[in-house]
Order: C-alpha cells, then structure tokens, then sequence
C-alpha cells in the first residue's frame, strides 16, 4: 500500500523548523565590529555616566545601560573588588559594536 505525503504537514514542520532556528540565533543584523577603547576618567566621573556616553555608540546590537556597565565592570578587574569607586586618572577598558 502506498503512503500518501500530506503536503500540509510537511510545509507547516519546514516553516516551523526555520521559524525557531531564527528565534533561537537570532536575527542577522549585518557585520559588525568590536570597538576596544580606553578611557581615562575624569573627575566627577561615574561608571553610570561613562556608561551613558559610550551606550549611544554600540550601533552593534541593543543593550541596557546595567548591562553595559557590568560589561566595563568585567573587562576591568579592579573594579570587582571596590564597585563603582573610581579615580580621575584611573585608565579603564571599553568595548562595544558598531555595524559596519
């Protein structure tokens, strides 16, 4: 006996298939590029603060001003240790993506 391919049910998995490959990757936002920069604070500085002027350069992809500030919190290790307090003089790592 012979098997009949219901069409409908194969076209619905692809669909579905590629819809959660998309979902779990994420959506393709063109090239970009991982900007290394280093900032050397000033004083009246704040992490929020720096955080606030380099957030509006990451054309990369979207972040939450904490996320960013965790971010150049764990690219300088000094930092772990007195949270937040920092010097002016003191010369601390930024990275963030643009697009290109």
């Amino acid at each position: 006996m012979k098997r009949r391919v219901r069409w409908d049910r194969v076209c619905t998995a692809i669909i579905g298939g590629a819809i959660a490959v998309t979902l779990l990757t994420g959506f393709y936002d063109g090239d970009q590029k991982l900007v290394q920069t280093i900032y050397t604070v000033k004083e009246g500085d704040t992490l929020r603060d720096i955080s606030e002027r380099f957030l509006p350069l990451n054309t990369g992809g979207s972040r939450y001003i904490l996320e960013f500030e965790e971010g150049i919190v764990e690219l300088n290790p000094e930092l772990h240790g007195n949270r937040g307090n920092i010097y002016p003089g003191q010369e601390i790592r930024i990275n963030y993506w643009v697009k290109e």
